[in-house]
């Protein structure tokens, strides 16, 4: 009878699972349906829907797409941008988020960044967080392993070759983890933001009465500095100009 019993357990966990994941497959199919559609108004809702139980690279970048071919450019950018930070090797989203800055209205720059702090950018958006996490747990496992390899083992080549390996691993390990932790910190922090009014005037400092520092338009990526002042958040450019917005006027990606 146990046995019968464990199958039994089984089964219903399988049915509860099927259950659980059908309503979110049925959504993103009706979502996928009605941008083929062209029902983009219905894509943005269901999409929109989607994302507040499973968010994903696929549904920000299909939301940014819907906004897109509304021509609700802000919101197109903010999406893509978000789908960006999950994965921001995907040529697609970068070749999107080109198109859709070439119809706002503020030509900024393009942010420069050090090839040293590119090429860390992409070695930790190579892997998702859990994947790092098991590659640090893997090579931890290994490097301990390769060490009591070196304490036991007689022969000499073994033992250093065991030495230096188990010391390969290790770095893999703290490499793994600085990754992993930093990829968790660039995903979960809200550095940066699009502005979504029509126009929105810049401050130099955080009060309505205070003298205007230029104007953006919608569309526009500000770099969050301060988010200290209620209402309000200091914000620089790209081409390094600085000021304070309202915070209604933007939205954090």
């Amino acid at each position: 009878m146990r046995p019968l019993r464990y199958l039994s357990i089984a089964i219903f966990l399988v049915m509860a699972f099927v259950v659980k994941a059908s309503p979110l497959e049925n959504d993103m199919a009706k979502a996928n349906a009605a941008y083929r559609a062209a029902d983009y108004q219905k894509a943005v809702q269901l999409y929109e829907r989607i994302l507040k139980t499973a968010p994903s690279v696929e549904v920000y970048y299909n939301l940014g797409n819907s906004y897109y071919r509304i021509e609700n450019i802000p919101m197109a950018i903010l999406y893509y941008e978000k789908a960006a930070r999950l994965s921001p090797l995907n040529a697609d989203i970068v070749h999107n988020i080109d198109i859709a800055r070439s119809k706002t209205i503020d030509k900024l720059p393009p942010e420069s960044e050090f090839f040293i702090v590119q090429w860390y950018k992409y070695m930790q958006s190579v892997l998702p967080i859990d994947a790092w996490a098991n590659t640090a747990l893997c090579a931890l496992v290994i490097s301990l392993l390769l060490f009591l390899a070196y304490l036991f083992m007689d022969n000499m080549f073994v033992r250093r070759c065991s030495f230096y390996f188990s010391l390969l691993s290790l770095f893999v390990f703290i490499f793994a983890n600085i990754c992993a932790w930093q990829r968790k910190s660039v995903l979960s922090s809200h550095d940066a933001a699009i502005v979504i009014s029509e126009t929105a005037s810049v401050k130099v400092s955080p009060t309505a009465k205070a003298a205007e520092a230029f104007l953006l338009h919608e569309g526009s990526k500000v770099h969050i500095t301060d988010t200290d002042m209620e209402g309000w958040l200091g914000i620089r450019l790209s081409d390094g100009r600085e000021g304070w917005i309202y915070k209604r006027n933007v939205k954090e990606i």
